[in-house]
């Protein structure tokens, strides 16, 4: 929904309050589910939902996160099967649609033109898309109100920096080095980092990987960041089917909210 995308960077820019997205791997354990699932998060405090394309080589992912696509992807693949998911999802869950997934899988087999052509996802999260490539994406897509989210992190040059984040709306700041589900990483160094990229841009900031609990969520906004990337941790419970768990979860994550109005 471009209101709800909108609201969101509105939210942050003139009230300061920060925001939470939840990452869902599309179909798991079936698109029913993952639509039931994305709703009781959506109630219990997700503001943003970051849907994940099924891929036969999730090769940039952890291993809780590979092991649902590889459950995923037999039976969840067919355009047709992705498309009706979303429409499902959009007509359902009041928040906005940002869809992650590998280039091969979601640029190069022309998928992306077919969800924006619907109006069925709000943005999209290429972590293997070329440099060279994000600002001529992101140009065709402003015209169709879809944003093309970067995802940076602190070993990149400012030169590559500034190419991926080139009139981005909202940046997907990688927390730290490695594949998605690691062990706890140290977050002390991220003030310095949130600095380096605020300095290059005015756009919103939302941090992910290693974000496991409130602790976690806490010391990424209080590093900078406007939002949180929550993954791993919400694909592991839908992975034991526990929807109450769920809930209980993000209710938790979501009190980041609340205590930085408190601050």
């Amino acid at each position: 929904m471009i209101a709800e995308h909108q609201k969101i960077i509105h939210q942050v820019k003139s009230k300061k309050v920060p925001f939470l997205t939840g990452y869902f791997v599309g179909g798991d354990p079936t698109p029913n589910e993952t639509v039931q699932y994305i709703k009781e998060a959506v109630k219990s405090g997700i503001d943003a939902v970051e849907i994940g394309i099924p891929s036969p080589n999730p090769f940039m992912e952890g291993d809780v996160i590979k092991r649902c696509h590889a459950r995923t992807y037999p039976h969840f693949r067919e355009v047709e099967q992705i498309r009706a998911f979303l429409k499902t999802l959009r007509n359902e869950v009041p928040a906005p649609i940002w869809i992650m997934g590998y280039y091969t899988d979601i640029i190069a087999s022309g998928l992306y033109n077919k969800l924006v052509g619907d109006n069925l996802i709000d943005g999209l999260i290429i972590p293997d898309l070329p440099l060279q490539e994000m600002f001529q994406l992101r140009q065709k897509l402003q015209k169709q109100n879809v944003s093309v989210i970067p995802v940076i992190n602190n070993t990149m040059s400012n030169g590559d920096l500034k190419l991926a984040i080139a009139e981005a709306d909202i940046i997907y700041c990688q927390l730290y080095q490695g594949k998605t589900g690691s062990a706890t990483p140290d977050f002390s160094g991220l003030p310095l980092f949130y600095n380096k990229i605020r300095t290059l841009t005015d756009a919103v900031l939302m941090g992910g990987f290693g974000v496991k609990n409130l602790q976690l969520a806490k010391e990424v906004i209080e590093s900078g960041f406007e939002g949180v990337v929550v993954g791993s941790e919400i694909v592991r419970i839908i992975e034991d089917q526990n929807m109450q768990h769920l809930s209980e979860f993000i209710k938790e994550l979501a009190k980041v909210k609340i205590l930085h109005e408190e601050e």
